[in-house]
């Protein structure tokens, strides 16, 4: 309880159908058990997660088959995907485009000790960087997300923002763009759906310049607009 008064639904001895109570109040609080550890399929060396909505994408329960006598195994989630792995290194533990849950020790068939990291749950959430070197067509985990063009790729490119058809991003979702230094020219296109510049309403084809940035918003379902600087 986060005060002295609670404005959550309580148990109290005697009350018929407890059970029902307690799992409104789960239900309620669900959320708050994403990635959380499932002790029903954990056994052995291998390791149960609850799903819930992170990022604005469903995860669906899971199983992780983890490696025998290790003193030091890391469980993270992609902010891209969604997708749990782990590692005995703390190379994606210390990726910001990674979200840590927990970190698990084992011995030659269970896990011996295990803390938990979900930092997530009570920080804001950060942006996930999807950095593409070719033509590329925009998936559902790039909402809310940057795509980058970096340095070394200097060629030019086409990204397209994919229809409403294929993937049926919520009104309001954001794409955010951004051509790094010395990068080559990127032509933001659009397939069937109708992508208008913001200041002029003219439609079509976007071209982001290097050191440029940008960000698409959809208005409608198969409407967006777009600006940012060095777009024209």
């Amino acid at each position: 309880m986060s005060d002295m008064t609670t404005l959550l639904d309580t148990i109290v001895v005697g009350q018929s159908q407890p059970a029902v109570t307690a799992n409104e109040l789960f239900d309620a609080l669900s959320q708050a058990a994403c990635f959380g550890r499932r002790a029903r399929t954990c056994t052995g060396l291998t390791w149960g997660y609850y799903g819930g909505r992170y990022r604005r994408m469903a995860i669906s329960n899971g199983t992780l088959s983890l490696t025998a006598s290790q003193a030091n195994i890391y469980v993270v989630a992609s902010k891209a995907s969604g997708a749990v792995s782990f590692s005995t290194s703390t190379t994606n533990w210390d990726d910001p485009s990674y979200d840590r849950l927990y970190w698990i020790s084992t011995n030659g068939s269970a896990v011996t000790d295990y803390d938990d990291h979900r930092e997530f749950l009570f920080t804001p959430a950060g942006k996930a960087i999807n950095s593409q070197s070719a033509a590329y067509t925009t998936v559902m985990a790039d909402a809310y997300n940057i795509l980058l063009h970096p340095s070394a790729d200097t060629s030019a490119r086409t990204w397209t923002i994919d229809s409403n058809a294929n993937v049926a991003y919520p009104i309001g979702t954001e794409l955010e763009f951004i051509n790094q230094n010395a990068a080559g020219t990127i032509t933001i296109n659009i397939t069937s759906d109708t992508l208008r510049k913001a200041g002029t309403g003219s439609t079509g084809s976007r071209t982001l310049a290097a050191d440029g940035w940008a960000k698409a918003k959809k208005l409608a379902t198969t409407e967006w607009i777009i600006d940012g600087s060095n777009l024209t």
